[in-house]
């Protein structure tokens, strides 16, 4: 229709749930991405609502039950959803049913780290929870190789450059000599990793255990459940 409004192919593969807005740009420079049977060959390509857009010739823009999981993320595994060199990711921990509906992690924890892992198929939701704005306080269990000099990270509260790269704790505490719970907004890649290495520590154990108000709780490493109702609003700032 002539006056129809259009949206970018990007933002609309993020909506139908398929793939974070990153990930669909991804998916359209390497040729995955078709829209009435054209290929994409743009990132900023707009297109009408109702287009037919298909990813790897499976068409995603239809009615979709949005899911929303918390995982215990194991260590060994990768925040993708599959690997080239064959090691094993947090989509193996899932049923196919979760997988054929697109859904993939909010963020990532590195292969060595585990715990909280919230992974949905809804973008916007995504896309919320990852934005700088929303200021989503992440914690983290470190257990390190060494004793913790509380008074060196105590400064990293007013922030700290390593290799050019500026980082900030929001706050820390005292769990014993080498383990500690750290509290950042934004988790740069490595963040924690290099501020220990920078005095001479090696994180031997690192895991999430709270993402906002989500608790990692009971769960075992590699268990899931789906999030309820009250915890996805209290994740968006919703009144509950």
């Amino acid at each position: 229709m002539k006056n129809q409004k259009t949206e970018r192919v990007h933002k609309l593969i993020s909506r139908y749930g398929y793939a974070s807005r990153r990930k669909a740009e991804e998916l359209i420079r390497e040729g995955r991405v078709r829209v009435d049977r054209a290929p994409v060959t743009k990132l900023g390509q707009r297109v009408a609502p109702d287009a037919v857009i298909e990813v790897d010739g499976r068409v995603i823009n239809r009615e979709m039950t949005r899911i929303y999981l918390v995982l215990n993320k194991p260590s060994g595994y990768l925040c993708t959803r599959e690997d080239r060199f064959g090691r094993k990711t947090v989509s193996d921990l899932l049923p196919e049913e979760y997988k054929n509906a697109g859904v993939f992690n909010v963020g990532r924890l590195d292969y060595r780290s585990e715990g909280l892992l919230i992974l949905t198929n809804d973008g916007d939701f995504a896309h919320r929870i990852l934005h700088p704005s929303s200021g989503t306080i992440k914690k983290y269990e470190v257990t390190t190789d060494g004793n913790i000099p509380y008074n060196l990270i105590a400064h990293w509260k007013n922030g700290v450059y390593i290799r050019g790269e500026n980082y900030r704790i929001v706050d820390f505490e005292k769990l014993g000599p080498k383990k500690t719970i750290i509290s950042l907004k934004e988790g740069k890649k490595r963040e924690i990793r290099n501020l220990f290495g920078h005095i001479g520590l090696g994180v031997v154990n690192l895991k999430r255990i709270a993402i906002g108000p989500l608790l990692l709780g009971d769960l075992i490493p590699g268990e899931y459940r789906q999030l309820t109702v009250d915890e996805i609003d209290m994740l968006l700032g919703r009144e509950t």
